[in-house]
């Protein structure tokens, strides 16, 4: 399966629409015409012009649940979920990525790995931590090591909010032996998750580590993500009574977050970075 490159899926509407497929066999035509929907999903999406995304995929899912192609349908919703978080609606994601499962689980699929991993990353999102957990921990579980590793972010991220200690070792022993050579962002969710781990123990450590995760976030142009880290890197320095460095770090997360859209991103401010 096609995916979005790091990120971590059908509504309601859409699934109605659907009951009353034709059952022939998909023609050249509509296999051109959801390729068409899912590269114009891609292209706004690499645009940064999520809201675009989202209605490109909606077709695609649509075209899919039409011709009843249970492996379309589960492209289609994935990356129309991973959409809908970047443009910040979480709660649309969650929705869509439940109503994928169902369609696609009519139609026989097995791995559901992916979709565990976007609906894990929509419970996060929301602040629904014990929701977030379960599903992580399946998806750590993929044979597709891409999807296990991303998972493995959302569950130490949940399981730090929710005070899980045992999850959140798990994931960072998960991420830790990852196999080398590791992508940027592997090495950026490892040295984060790593640091949520030392931040008691070795805060010295932990801080950073949250200001690497944070530096090859931004070299990733994941600005979302960086700016989590470098709010975390502010709590551990007000832990260590360092107020003057923990200020000036809490004021550059909020603002990249806020700077991130139009309506400055408040969502996502208080969502992924947890500052005030």
């Amino acid at each position: 399966m096609r995916r979005l490159a790091h990120m971590l899926v059908l509504t309601a509407p859409l699934l109605v629409a659907g009951c009353g497929a034709s059952q022939s066999k998909p023609t050249a035509q509509d296999d051109a015409a959801w390729d068409q929907a899912m590269m114009a999903g891609r292209d706004s999406f690499e645009l940064g012009r999520y809201t675009v995304a989202v209605s490109q995929y909606r077709k695609a899912a649509n075209l899919a649940i039409v011709r009843d192609d249970g492996t379309a349908v589960a492209e289609a919703g994935y990356d129309l979920a991973v959409s809908q978080l970047a443009a910040n609606t979480p709660d649309d994601a969650l929705k869509t990525t439940q109503a994928t499962r169902q369609a696609v689980q009519l139609r026989g699929a097995q791995d559901m790995s992916s979709l565990d991993l976007v609906e894990a990353a929509s419970h996060y999102r929301l602040g629904h931590y014990a929701q977030a957990i379960p599903l992580a921990q399946q998806a750590m579980r993929s044979a597709d090591t891409g999807v296990a590793a991303r998972a493995a972010l959302v569950l130490g991220l949940a399981a730090d909010a929710q005070g899980d200690q045992s999850a959140l070792q798990a994931a960072g022993v998960y991420l830790s032996g990852l196999k080398q050579p590791l992508s940027v962002a592997q090495q950026a969710d490892r040295a984060e998750i790593q640091a949520r781990v030392l931040r008691h123990s070795n805060p010295a450590l932990a801080e950073q580590q949250a200001e690497e995760a944070a530096n090859l976030r931004q070299g990733e142009a994941a600005y979302h993500d960086m700016a989590r880290a470098l709010a975390l890197a502010a709590r551990i320095a007000a832990s260590q009574g360092d107020q003057a460095k923990a200020h000036a770090l809490w004021a550059r997360a909020a603002q990249s977050a806020a700077a991130q859209s139009g309506s400055l991103n408040r969502m996502d401010a208080q969502t992924l970075v947890h500052g005030s």
